[in-house]
């Protein structure tokens, strides 16, 4: 593709999100990001769009089509540019069988339109390959907006199976493992296993967006529609904010749950901070990222002791981690993904274990999703609390970081406990 991709913005007066929400289904393509901390991205429709090839760098193939498209780009009258939206794979290199279609190696696209609001301002980007009817093409968009109807139904559509597969296979591989990194130099590795749902009837994409947002409070909520596929997630987990001389991330590990009552969640998240397993693993994290940002060159800062991260279900020891400086931004992010909060240490080790032993592919589960703008400025979040939606199945993902002492009935109730958030949303109230 080498046509010229114009762009021009404009300021949208504060519209009901719902009707943004609405417009998703319009699309084959559309991606919907929100932040805890209030920046929301809608994106809609696409201009040119990127797979990875399996056994293909998936950075260096993002980052070509991205300076390729960038090279394309003229501004009308626009401060504000467009941004790639989507997500990398855990990794090209597994074999497994996949659930993912066409999202099983990342899928990332350039919107024709994008709604960024932040502090109640709403800015539209246009992009088009037409000059002349870029302009008519955003009157369109906003016209669309204006006129679409919002469902105010309740969600309703029972599971009617529910199937947590090769369970049993996998708490002896949790065993296995265990016994492996007490023998040989691997330090850790985080095995996943998924749950099948059957639905009634298939999900309506703007009840589901609403209840994740109901349900899910305090987290990113992520949602990519390609075609006939929904990736949803609701995780806590930030994989990296950045600029072009700043790159901010953090390393979270160690899970239990939330207490009944306040003091109960006290004493469960104190345990948690005093729990040597999970101390351990996460200074593995913590570790691991610094050293990827210093060789990357940049100055790292980061508090010396975790603190808590709490959702609705679960909560997480937190380590904030800044690096400062000039860097490559596609090459860091190769470098610290997976991290070993979602991979293992050492990495390679990890990853050949994993995929030794898990049946599936891990698509989009674990990997970084978001947005990445053309002036060096995006947010990444890591695709976990999630799962992947076609028709009446969904495939939901959980994982578990395996370290010398790890019990396999334990780390099945824990990842029993992570496939909650999405099985939340799609379940009946009286379920």
């Amino acid at each position: 593709m080498s046509k010229k991709i114009y762009y021009t913005n404009s300021e949208l007066q504060p519209v009901d999100e719902k009707k943004l929400i609405a417009l998703a289904p319009k699309y084959d393509n559309a991606f919907i990001f929100q932040t805890p901390e209030g920046l929301r991205l809608y994106s809609f429709g696409s201009l040119s769009q990127i797979t990875p090839g399996s056994h293909e760098n998936q950075f260096t193939a993002v980052s070509h089509w991205k300076d390729h498209l960038h090279s394309l780009l003229t501004p009308i009258n626009a401060a504000v540019p467009p941004q790639v939206v989507g997500g990398f794979s855990f990794s090209s290199e597994q074999t497994g069988k996949s659930v993912w279609g066409d999202l099983s190696n990342g899928y990332f696209f350039l919107p024709k339109y994008i709604v960024i609001i932040e502090n109640n301002n709403f800015t539209l980007i246009t992009s088009s390959f037409n000059k002349t009817e870029i302009t008519q093409e955003k009157i369109a968009f906003i016209s669309q907006l204006s006129v679409i109807t919002i469902s105010n139904r309740q969600l309703s559509n029972a599971i009617v199976a529910k199937k947590e597969l090769n369970v049993d296979k996998w708490a002896a591989a949790v065993a296995k493992t265990t016994k492996l990194i007490k023998e040989t130099d691997l330090k850790k590795v985080v095995l996943a296993r998924n749950l099948q749902i059957e639905l009634a009837h298939k999900p309506e994409l703007c009840l589901l967006w609403q209840r994740l947002q109901f349900t899910q409070p305090n987290t990113y909520h992520i949602l990519l529609k390609q075609k006939e596929l929904l990736f949803l997630s609701a995780t806590p987990e930030r994989f990296a904010k950045f600029g072009a001389t700043y790159f901010e991330t953090a390393a979270v590990a160690g899970t239990t749950r939330r207490g009944d009552t306040a003091l109960e969640d006290k004493q469960l998240g104190n345990i948690l901070l005093a729990d040597k397993k999970n101390r351990s693993e996460q200074q593995f994290v913590v570790n691991e990222i610094n050293s990827s940002l210093k060789k990357a060159g940049l100055v790292t800062h980061h508090p010396m002791e975790p603190i808590l991260l709490k959702n609705k279900n679960v909560q997480h020891l937190f380590t904030p981690i800044k690096g400062t400086g000039s860097y490559n931004l596609f090459s860091l992010l190769d470098s610290l993904h997976p991290t070993p909060a979602l991979g293992g240490l050492p990495r390679k080790k990890a990853l050949l274990q994993i995929d030794k032993i898990e049946p599936f592919m891990r698509g989009l589960f674990g990997a970084p999703i978001g947005h990445i703008s053309f002036d060096g400025t995006g947010e990444l979040a890591v695709g976990i609390r999630s799962g992947i939606i076609s028709g009446t199945t969904a495939f939901l993902f959980a994982g578990a970081g395996i370290v010398t002492d790890s019990m396999p009935e334990t780390e099945v109730a824990e990842t029993r406990m992570k496939f909650n958030p999405i099985l939340n949303i799609l379940k009946e109230d009286n379920e």
